[in-house]
């Protein structure tokens, strides 16, 4: 179904993920209408722009008729949103979010008394610091893997349209569970964010000009939108909880391994942490 023809696109959220969505709309499907709609009209004014056939919706309502629609709000008003547009009247649209903790999303879904045949959950494995729209790329929702998670309310046709969609604008899809999306969030995005917070927490009276580049680094993640992390700590909390547990074990077992007369064993431990970052390097 790669080659559908899609006239109308809806997009609900006008930030990092919902501005990159309308810019690489532009370079793949400059021809289909997209309607923008966000809570913030100068943001929807900013992300319409990216597009040449875009036009801004002030209600969600005339995005009932889209072939498909993006929802790439905040994770905390995804759950709304999607029952709102499944809620829509005579609507056909596939709808499919961007949320980073794909359980709590499909729950509030479940939970409504909606149809969800249409909804394909979803997240583009790529993201960064800011949240705006400002410094949204195309290039986001193609340079990572752009993750399936569908339930089984998901209908076999509407996930054929999300990879059609998908596949016009060249983005990767990988089907996962949702479970295993959220797990591996938890480990590859949500923790690190966790650690940035609290590293940036304990460090405030050292001289900041002295603090090396390693400690910037790490805690440079702390600069990120902080609204949108305490509502995705919040949303994917057991996951990431779980893996904050074995990170702690690990922290302690390495600073065990530290207090030993030999190196042997913590040597080797690190030296089998460096290959595995090493060989994950080498993949990509």
């Amino acid at each position: 179904m790669s080659n559908i023809d899609f006239q109308r696109i809806g997009l609900v959220g006008a930030g990092l993920i919902g501005g990159s969505i309308a810019a690489r709309l532009a370079y793949a499907l400059p021809d289909c209408a997209l309607l923008v709609h966000d809570a913030s009209p100068g943001n929807a004014a900013y992300v319409a722009e990216r597009h040449p056939n875009a036009s801004i919706s002030t209600g969600i309502a005339a995005l009932g008729d889209c072939d498909a629609i993006f929802v790439a709000t905040p994770v905390a008003t995804i759950g709304d949103q999607l029952v709102a547009l499944l809620g829509l009247p005579e609507s056909n649209a596939v709808i499919i979010d961007t949320g980073s903790a794909k359980r709590a999303v499909i729950d509030h879904v479940a939970a409504a008394d909606v149809d969800a045949t249409r909804f394909v959950p979803g997240h583009p494995l790529a993201g960064g610091i800011s949240a705006g729209p400002g410094r949204s790329s195309s290039d986001i929702v193609t340079m990572r893997p752009f993750v399936l998670t569908p339930t089984e309310s998901t209908g076999a046709e509407a996930l054929d349209v999300a990879k059609a969609l998908l596949n016009q604008l060249g983005a990767k899809t990988v089907e996962m569970t949702p479970d295993a999306h959220d797990r591996l969030l938890a480990l590859g995005s949500h923790l690190p964010h966790l650690i940035a917070y609290a590293l940036a927490g304990i460090a405030t009276d050292e001289p900041a000009d002295l603090l090396p580049a390693s400690y910037r680094g790490i805690a440079a993640f702390a600069g990120s939108d902080t609204q949108m992390w305490a509502d995705i700590f919040r949303a994917n909390r057991e996951e990431m909880q779980a893996a904050l547990t074995e990170f702690k074990k690990r922290l302690d077992l390495i600073a065990a391994m530290a207090d030993e007369p030999v190196p042997g064993n913590l040597l080797e431990t690190l030296s089998d942490a460096k290959a595995r970052i090493d060989a994950l390097e080498n993949e990509e």
